[in-house]
């Protein structure tokens, strides 16, 4: 596997997830034509409760692979980092399969806690999603730690390809099913996307197969798992807040005077609609943060490098994110008026623009934090600022005169505090390293 520079990794992951990107906000406007808002809504809230039985397998295990396959690749030593993706593929299969077990059990009870027992027959489809997306999660650090995005790019791009067709396919064959069925049409192209996906990327990583006599060191897997798991407790604490925000945002929409149905609309809105557009610099940001974990792994050696890594992805960062924010803030009556056709969504996405600045920013910052290993630090800055948002939401929310104005609030707060502890957190990791070094010249 030819490996590439930051700037080509950046660059190919980038005009992929614009395509990906483009693909999927244009699903997302044809859908919520042919569903509705009410069946938006049923989506989201299915959404939110797989994305959270998604994380345990998708979050920490593909930066903890990538790590340790950097530093292999950095001592020159192949046959360490195609150990490390064995014992990735095998603690993927540990943690996937009992819980795919386990939320068939649990997902009718899921769905009550949901507050509708409509996103059941959606809920029930998204579980293949947990093996395939285990193993496609661990393929993808495997690569990124190589530093050749080529795979994770091509997968993606399939992915998201399929995954439109099938919905086209399902929603325009039997146009007048019930919002429970139509709702997880959606699931359906995920899952047969996503299988499509590892399929291709197994294929073209043939030669990662370990040799015979090329054993899984005692405890490799275990540090994966150690490694991984302050990770892995972000993204389920992130999921978990959007799960409660996803069941807490109708529900306090309902104190506020709206009717059940009015205020699901409004969640389909919010979750469906505004945050599709607040998430679109993440085309850049989040190639950007993916390639960067890697390399400042390989630079922990020397802090004037990291630091030198450090400005080359935050100045970037920072000015596409800004772009983005400007760019939203000027073109919502069009997004609103002529995209969804939804005109109350212009003054929500206009408040919702700082979101755009403050997601980009700390998107970068938590994938070198994960690079440098501060998962742990990384998680406690998550989880406060998430604790804040669900707090704020709650209070928020239910005052009539502010409703989705509120819950826009709370988002940028909770983004705020996050970044700001991340922030710190980072500087002062790179401190350390620079006192070490210092300790090693003397």
């Amino acid at each position: 596997m030819k490996k590439q520079s930051l700037l080509s990794q950046t660059a190919l992951l980038t005009a992929t997830n614009a395509v990906v990107r483009a693909i999927g906000f244009g699903m997302r406007i044809w859908m919520s034509r042919m569903l509705g808002a009410e069946s938006m809504g049923i989506m989201e809230l299915a959404s939110s409760a797989h994305m959270l039985w998604l994380a345990p397998v998708t979050s920490g295990l593909p930066m903890a692979v990538s790590r340790y396959t950097a530093q292999a690749q950095a001592a020159g030593d192949e046959t360490r980092a195609r150990q490390t993706l064995q014992a990735g593929k095998r603690l993927a299969r540990i943690i996937a399969w009992p819980m795919l077990a386990l939320m068939l059990v649990l997902s009718p009870w899921i769905s009550r806690i949901l507050g509708d027992s409509r996103t059941l027959p959606t809920l029930l489809i998204y579980l293949p999603c947990l093996p395939i997306l285990a193993l496609s999660a661990v393929y993808n650090g495997y690569c990124y730690g190589k530093g050749n995005a080529v795979v994770p790019a091509a997968t993606e791009l399939v992915e998201q390809l399929v995954r439109f067709g099938v919905c086209v396919a399902v929603l325009t064959a039997l146009p007048a099913m019930r919002a429970a069925y139509s709702a997880a049409a959606p699931a359906l192209g995920a899952v047969i996307g996503e299988g499509v996906g590892l399929i291709i990327a197994v294929l073209m990583l043939r030669g990662a197969r370990p040799r015979r006599s090329e054993k899984i060191p005692k405890g490799l897997t275990k540090k994966l798992w150690r490694l991984a798991f302050p990770m892995t407790c972000m993204r389920v604490s992130n999921t978990l807040m959007r799960t409660v925000n996803a069941a807490l945002i109708p529900m306090r929409l309902r104190v506020s005077g709206l009717t059940a149905a009015e205020a699901t609309a409004r969640l389909g809105m919010y979750q469906g609609m505004a945050m599709s557009l607040i998430m679109l610099p993440a085309v850049f940001t989040g190639a950007l943060a993916m390639v960067s974990a890697p390399a400042i792994t390989a630079r922990e050696a020397d802090p004037s490098a990291m630091k030198q890594l450090l400005w080359r992805v935050l100045w970037p960062a920072a000015a596409v994110s800004l772009a983005s924010m400007a760019a939203l803030w000027i073109g919502a009556p069009f997004c609103a008026r002529v995209l969804y056709k939804q005109a109350e969504l212009e003054p929500l996405l206009r408040m919702l623009s700082p979101c755009v600045l403050l997601m980009g920013i700390q998107q970068v910052i938590s994938g070198l934090m994960a690079g440098l290993g501060q998962q742990r630090r990384a998680l406690y800055a998550s989880l406060t600022g998430s604790l804040v948002s669900v707090g704020l939401n709650y209070v928020l929310a239910a005052r009539p005169e502010l409703r989705l104005a509120g819950v826009a609030i709370a988002s940028m707060v909770g983004l705020l505090i996050t970044l700001l502890m991340n922030a710190r957190a980072l500087r002062l990791a790179i401190g350390r390293a620079e006192l070490r070094y210092q300790a090693l010249m003397v």
